[in-house]
């Protein structure tokens, strides 16, 4: 099925509460068209980390869920996937990979660094939203709390261009207790 990988680990290292008055289909578009547009980018890594080298730059890879597997999110997936939500309707989750790169850009040559990579899992489940984070692996230049505030200042700026109520970030449990999932 598009949009859920059939794997997700039960134990999530964290997970973010929101709250948000758009309706459930804006809100899983406007999700994967930020997942999409961050393919790609970079940023430094300073604008989105309270500790970081100020010669760091990061970059995200995205790739949405399909069954066991991930598929890098370009602009067929995109809208593959939405025109599956506007045929079918809402889904209950959507997950994601979510590659971190990051480059030391000081000097004349770019050094890579130790990426992370993490497991995303969206839970639609009104009056609530969930975001459960797995971190895969690496030395997170970036915290989780880090990401999950990004993703949602970027997941707030798409649903402004729709026109649609912005998400409202709640908790950040980190990590979670096994009662609490």
């Amino acid at each position: 099925m598009l949009g859920r990988y059939e794997n997700f680990p039960i134990f999530p290292h964290a997970k973010a509460t929101f709250t948000c008055a758009a309706p459930t289909k804006t809100l899983q578009e406007a999700i994967v068209k930020v997942a999409n547009n961050l393919n790609g980018q970079e940023y430094n890594l300073g604008a989105i980390a309270s500790a970081a080298a100020a010669d760091c730059r990061v970059g995200f890879e995205l790739g949405i869920a399909e069954a066991a597997d991930f598929n890098y999110l370009n602009l067929e997936e995109r809208d593959r996937f939405l025109k599956s939500l506007a045929k079918k309707g809402t889904v209950l989750n959507i997950d994601f990979l979510c590659i971190i790169k990051y480059h030391l850009t000081g000097g004349e040559k770019r050094r890579p660094l130790k990426f992370d990579h993490y497991l995303l899992r969206f839970i639609f489940r009104r009056p609530d939203t969930q975001l459960r984070v797995f971190h895969e692996r690496g030395i997170q230049h970036l915290s989780i709390e880090e990401l999950v505030e990004f993703l949602t200042d970027q997941i707030n700026i798409e649903l402004a261009k729709m026109k649609a109520k912005p998400l409202r970030l709640g908790t950040i449990m980190h990590p979670v207790p096994i009662e609490n999932l």
